[in-house]
Parts: structure tokens; sequence; C-alpha cells
């Protein structure tokens, strides 16, 4: 059923994959809370402790919804697929993976600390970097590997076709972020939700450059890590939801490192690439 819905109606099969990712991980995050509950304190202690660790069951879920999406249709090759190769592609997103280096550079070299910020336990800051791992994979192998790819496949690689298949996977991106209005204030998931959609079409750019998922999964875990790295390694500063709700508009002005970038990777020239990476005739308008 899946794949005759997947191949007769793309765009619908993209948004209700994307519903069932949403539903899996927000009720499974919460069956887990209810479970942790019944469990005692002793059980639930270090999801209390560290919020990263509830997130990491959370992405874990939404994996495992990806991958069974990607299985009933046929689609698990997405994960041996080289393309282009990995470091190559590293170089095609080399303007994401410059962008880690300065967040890094940034945040880890000269952090601003609260006077009160105090270094985590180890085993919390591994959980850390576990869930930014996990993040990447998950929301890469759904939004690409899922969404992407099918709507590539169904737009085609022409001029046209590959930039319907960018915008719009990276607009559903955008959309699944303004789950966080429950948490954040309204203006900043807005914002997040704007510069999450203009980070999706950077994102598909690259993948259907490279034909390599592994190199958005490796971009966008180092991205979110080089991104809330203060908050994964010292308690005291102000959590995810906190950082969302501090977004001005004037962060806006970023979407043009992302759009810019975009633009240059879908040049006229390099869309015969696309075609070659993908096995689609090349049907450039």
């Amino acid at each position: 059923m899946l794949k005759r819905l997947r191949a007769s109606h793309p765009i619908l099969y993209c948004i209700l994959a994307i519903a069932l990712f949403w539903a899996v991980m927000s009720q499974g995050g919460q069956l887990l809370v209810l479970l942790l509950t019944w469990a005692g304190p002793a059980v639930a202690a270090p999801f209390v402790q560290e919020n990263f660790l509830l997130q990491a069951a959370g992405d874990l879920l939404g994996f495992a919804a990806a991958l069974v999406l990607l299985w009933r249709t046929g689609q698990l090759w997405v994960f041996t697929k080289r393309g282009c190769g990995f470091w190559d592609g590293l170089l095609v997103g080399m303007t994401p993976f410059v962008m880690v280096c300065l967040g890094l550079a940034v945040n880890v070299g000269a952090p601003i600390l609260p006077e009160d910020a105090v270094l985590k336990a180890p085993w919390r800051i591994a959980v850390f970097f576990v869930t930014m791992f996990l993040i990447g994979l998950t929301e890469e192998s759904m939004f690409r590997g899922v969404v992407g790819q099918t709507l590539l496949l169904h737009f085609g690689p022409s001029r046209t076709g590959v930039w319907k298949a960018c915008l719009l996977s990276g607009a559903l991106f955008g959309a699944l972020h303004l789950t966080n209005l429950v948490s954040s204030a309204p203006l900043g998931v807005l914002i997040q939700c704007c510069m999450a959609g203009g980070l999706g079409v950077l994102y598909g750019a690259i993948y259907f450059r490279t034909g390599n998922l592994w190199v958005v999964i490796a971009l966008h875990a180092l991205q979110d890590t080089a991104a809330l790295v203060n908050t994964g390694l010292y308690d005291g500063v102000a959590s995810t939801s906190e950082v969302v709700s501090s977004y001005d508009p004037s962060m806006l002005v970023g979407l043009l490192f992302y759009l810019v970038p975009a633009l240059f990777l879908l040049r006229r020239s390099r869309l015969p690439l696309v075609a070659a990476y993908w096995g689609l005739e090349d049907t450039q308008d």
C-alpha cells in the first residue's frame, strides 16, 4: 500500500510520512515518561537529570519510523548509496562545514557562560554528543532519505524539478519545527521554522548533488553540536527551548548563508550530476 501511495500521490505520501514521524516521536516520548513514572525514581533519575537522554529516546523512535517507511517502500538502499563518496561530499557541503567550525570556535574557544555554569558529568556529556548524532541521523533519514528522494524522483532532475523538490522538502522540514510552540515563544519558533526551512533547502541541494545520505547526516549532526555545545557541556546555561525563545528577526539574514550556496550547488551546469547520481534521465529545461 505504501509503495502505491508513494507512486501515485508522492506529496501526500510525504506529508503523511512526516505526520507519522511526529506522532511516533511525540506519543512515544509521552509513553516513555509514563513508563518512567511507573518504574519509580531510581529508573527515572537519569532521564530527569539529563534531558538529552529523553530526546535521544524520542529520536530513536523517529529513526525506527523512517526505517519502516524506507523498508516498506524498498528504499533502504539510501543508506548504502555512495554517490560521489563521503569525503568528496563533504567538500560539496563546505558551506555548512565552515559554519560548524565557526560555531565551535565561538562556543568552545571563547564561550560566554553564566557565573554559575558547571561542567556536566562525563556520562551526561557523552549523552549529548550521542543525541546530536541521533538528531542528524533521524531527521536526515526522514527529510532527505524519505521525503527529499521521493520528491526528486517525482519532479525529475530538470532545473524546475530539482528546485521544487528542494524547496518543498525544506518547507516541510521547517514546518515540523512548529511543534516547538509547546515549549518556546511563538516569535522565536517562527524564526526557527524559517531558518530550518532554509537549512533544509541547503541540505537537500547537498544531498541531490552528492547522492550520499551520510554526508548530510554528518553535517546536520555537527551543526547541531556546534549550536548547542554549551547547553550540552554545562549546567546553568540556557536550555534549548530558551535558546529558541531568544531568536529575533535579525537572524533571518542568515538565510542568505543557506540559500546562496544552494543556488550555487544547483546551478544549471551541475544538474547533470544530479541526474547521474540518481539514475534519472536528464531533462533539464
